[in-house]
């Protein structure tokens, strides 16, 4: 869920999804979906977030932090001084 409330479990939220997404693609700039996917299940120990690790991209997306290739199915960080 996008908006936060009293019951949301906090490591879930689409915001520290997507901080972990950006502490992921510092590491290694281009990262393969599933690849990425499979490093964000890891960390937060849970499976079947694929909901919102979408969200969480389609946030960063939005605000041009991050770039998908849909023909080489790669999510890449985009050089941006503010992340």
């Amino acid at each position: 869920m996008i908006k936060p409330h009293k019951y949301m479990d906090l490591k879930l939220s689409i915001f520290n999804i997507s901080h972990i997404i950006i502490q992921k693609l510092k590491n290694k700039n281009i990262y393969p979906y599933d690849d990425l996917y499979k490093a964000i299940c890891q960390e937060i120990n849970e499976d079947g977030i694929m909901e919102l690790f979408n969200l969480a991209l389609t946030f960063l997306y939005s605000f041009n932090a991050i770039k998908y290739n849909k023909h080489s199915d790669n999510v890449e960080l985009l050089k941006n001084e503010n992340i």
